[in-house]
């Protein structure tokens, strides 16, 4: 496990901070990679310069390169669309410490459960995942980062994440498209969490009062919606609370409708 530092509690592991100079290289093709085990790769969407057989050799090296090469990386971002072939063949990094990607078309997360090194996990919009179920498999996580996972509504096994601190479940943001969530019960079990971003999910129960017992909670964000209100006291008197919305914005929070 990896423990967050208070800026990571306060903003996110997965916050970009603009006035921050970015080292970590990015490249598009696999002859532009001079070495280094941390690379932003977008390999995918690639413009009218390519033909669709350059498009297609260029996302095959990549697979084939990262497959062979099992030790290489420690941190890896995808920040264009990322196929199936490409998760799993990134899920062959056994040394990875930290992976981000942006948005994908993957449907099986089960070849994550190869990444138990893993700290940070940021997964964003998959509309297609059919279970969380792998990624609760990596036992170690610190951070994690699930966006607009539209056909899952049971995130109980996240409760297997005992070492889990940070964590993020959201639909897209931009749209605002919602998640639906059946149940928020399987918190009860984490209450080591410190940072917990429930903004845009529909919570099918409406019961918010899980939250109450994790009393190690420092951020909390949630969506201003009247079954959160009902609570509102009582969340923003948590014992170690001290970002998010509640604490930064609570007049969002103070109409009743």
């Amino acid at each position: 496990m990896k423990n967050l530092t208070d800026e990571q509690v306060q903003y996110g592991f997965y916050h970009f901070f603009k006035d921050r100079k970015d080292d970590i290289p990015r490249v598009t093709e696999l002859a532009d990679y001079d070495g280094g085990d941390e690379l932003v790769i977008n390999c995918t969407q690639l413009g009218s310069e390519y033909s669709q057989k350059e498009r297609k050799r260029v996302l095959n090296e990549w697979c084939e390169f990262l497959e062979k090469n099992p030790s290489r990386f420690k941190k890896l971002k995808f920040g264009t669309r990322m196929p199936q072939e490409l998760f799993n063949a990134a899920c062959r990094q056994t040394n990875l410490r930290n992976l981000e990607i942006k948005w994908g078309a993957y449907k099986d997360l089960s070849a994550i459960e190869n990444l138990q090194d893993l700290d940070f996990l940021y997964i964003g919009s998959g509309a297609g995942v059919e279970s969380v179920t792998p990624i609760s498999k990596i036992k170690r996580l610190s951070g994690l980062y699930i966006e607009n996972f539209q056909k899952i509504q049971d995130y109980s096994s996240i409760a297997l994440l005992q070492e889990l601190t940070s964590l993020t479940l959201c639909g897209d943001g931009l749209g605002p498209q919602y998640v639906k969530v059946e149940s928020i019960d399987f918190l009860k079990e984490m209450k080591q969490l410190r940072f917990l971003n429930l903004l845009t999910i529909q919570l099918k129960n409406k019961d918010y009062s899980p939250i109450l017992e994790l009393t190690n909670l420092e951020h909390l964000s949630l969506r201003s919606h009247r079954d959160v209100k009902r609570f509102y006291n009582e969340l923003s008197a948590l014992p170690k609370l001290k970002w998010g919305l509640l604490k930064e914005k609570p007049n969002i929070y103070e109409s009743q409708g």
